[in-house]
């Protein structure tokens, strides 16, 4: 069979490896297999580099060219990324695929070609198409044999399979290899695995013939982490030692101002929003420095003492701020907080940003400490395949005293997926609330909607507070 093919696929999922395996099956066996990426040829010499050129075609062209049809000859000729090609050349490939003939650049003279033609890309060339980016008739022409490759992490057993036939050529003890094997097939059922797809698969491989396997694995898992950062991670807040504030924690910590100062014991003492903004910047300043009762009166428009005293006192018995010599400062960070996991009898610390990887038997330790009085819930929201979010409550309105050290302790059971543990710091004095059950149109993964999903209904259930977080990836097994 000698048609077309067209090859779809993300970056890095193997389209190169098989435009040569397809090429190596056919009759052009033998022949030379020509190999150009389009988006790195440079601008203004795509029809040169494909056609060649005659000598004074242009400037710079000193002597006359053959081009890589002419080099593909009886061949196969891969075009990868071919959506990266300018409109004019996509007429003359056009002509070059239905002819099979093509001139070179500054020629009036047809010259012959015989190829296959393998084209590759990781963009969607229908919607280039509609966008009037890549003509409709060569797409159509090139898409006499599509076929699509997904990402790594849709194929499990293939990401195994891979990394048998990267470990067939590597030095590695046959023990290590067997490690290495096991982690990969770990690693496979992690719902944001291998985004770099088959060359990040073998960056992997390649780092363990380095590295102890344990640590490559821990490392790679810290990289996906941040690749995952969810879109709506600003209502998190870092529950970290010497972190400053980011701007949404400033934003959160105005609202929360407003919120407690605007339902304060008397009308007249109600702080408006932009008061709540400007009290909240100065106490969360780079450098703090304390405000005096007399700046905070200024800032908040407080018409009287007793309207400053009220405000004062209800931050206060909510956690935001304390009373030093010279005035108020803010309470930041508002707690610290950690998570390790007990894998095969060792404790192991989460770095930041990172999931820990354990599996069932394992344990999850959350320690926290709060800089103030206050109210802990803890939310555990399972994300399973194919499965919707799956909340447990583990702590409901359990008290904490001010700087002294809490901890949680988890074991882990049943089958694998990601485990988001949602800690949600509270005033001394509950508001009540309830629980609300996640809504979803169709199961999902936890991408950055589902993980929404359990912060939203922490904060549903115990209102407006401090949130942190900590994801753990739960194996089924080894």
């Amino acid at each position: 069979m000698e048609d077309d093919v067209l090859i779809t696929g993300p970056s890095g999922s193997g389209k190169s490896a098989l435009a040569q395996w397809i090429h190596e099956r056919s009759t052009r066996r033998g022949k030379r297999f020509v190999v150009q990426n389009c988006g790195a040829i440079p601008k203004g010499l795509e029809e040169s580099t494909l056609f060649g050129h005659e000598r004074g075609a242009f400037t710079h062209a000193h002597q006359a060219a053959d081009g890589i049809v002419k080099g593909a000859d009886g061949g196969t000729l891969f075009l990868d990324e071919i959506g990266e090609l300018p409109l004019a050349v996509q007429v003359k490939l056009l002509t070059l695929l239905q002819e099979r003939t093509y001139r070179r650049v500054g020629s009036v003279e047809d010259l012959r070609a015989s190829f296959r033609l393998i084209a590759a890309t990781n963009r969607d060339l229908l919607e280039l198409c509609n966008q009037g980016r890549f003509r409709e008739d060569l797409y159509h022409r090139i898409n006499v044999l599509p076929i699509a490759l997904g990402p790594l992490r849709d194929a499990p057993d293939r990401a195994a399979r891979i990394a048998t036939e990267i470990l067939k050529t590597s030095t590695m003890s046959p023990e290590r290899a067997a490690d290495v094997l096991s982690a990969v097939r770990r690693l496979a059922r992690h719902p944001a695995a291998w985004p770099g797809n088959i060359r990040e698969l073998g960056t992997f491989v390649k780092r363990c013939q380095l590295d102890e396997v344990d640590d490559v694995e821990r490392w790679i898992l810290a990289e996906w982490a941040r690749r995952r950062t969810s879109e709506s991670a600003d209502r998190l807040t870092a529950f970290a030692p010497r972190v400053s504030p980011s701007l949404d924690d400033r934003k959160r910590y105005a609202g929360m101002i407003h919120d407690l100062a605007s339902r304060g014991p008397r009308p007249k003492a109600a702080v408006s929003r932009k008061g709540s903004q400007d009290l909240a910047s100065r106490l969360l300043d780079v450098f703090p420095e304390p405000l005096s009762l007399d700046e905070v009166q200024a800032v908040l428009g407080a018409r009287d003492r007793r309207t400053l005293d009220d405000n004062v006192d209800l931050l206060e018995r909510h956690g935001l701020i304390q009373t030093v010599a010279r005035g108020i400062v803010a309470i930041w960070p508002p707690a610290t907080s950690a998570v390790v996991g007990r894998r095969r009898g060792t404790w192991i610390p989460a770095g930041s940003g990172e999931i820990l990887s354990l599996a069932s038997g394992d344990r999850v330790r959350i320690e926290l400490t709060s800089r103030c009085a206050g109210t802990l819930g803890v939310v555990l929201v399972t994300h399973r395949p194919g499965g919707s979010p799956a909340p447990s409550v583990l702590v409901e309105g359990k008290e904490l005293l001010a700087s002294k050290p809490t901890a949680l302790e988890i074991e882990l059971d049943g089958a694998g997926g990601i485990e988001q543990f949602l800690l949600h710091l509270g005033p001394p004095a509950r508001r009540g609330g309830r629980l609300v059950e996640p809504m979803l149109d169709e199961a999902i993964m936890p991408d950055s909607a589902a993980l929404e999903q359990g912060r939203r209904m922490v904060l549903t259930r115990w209102g407006q507070g401090w949130l942190a977080e900590h994801l753990v990836f739960h194996m089924q097994g080894e």
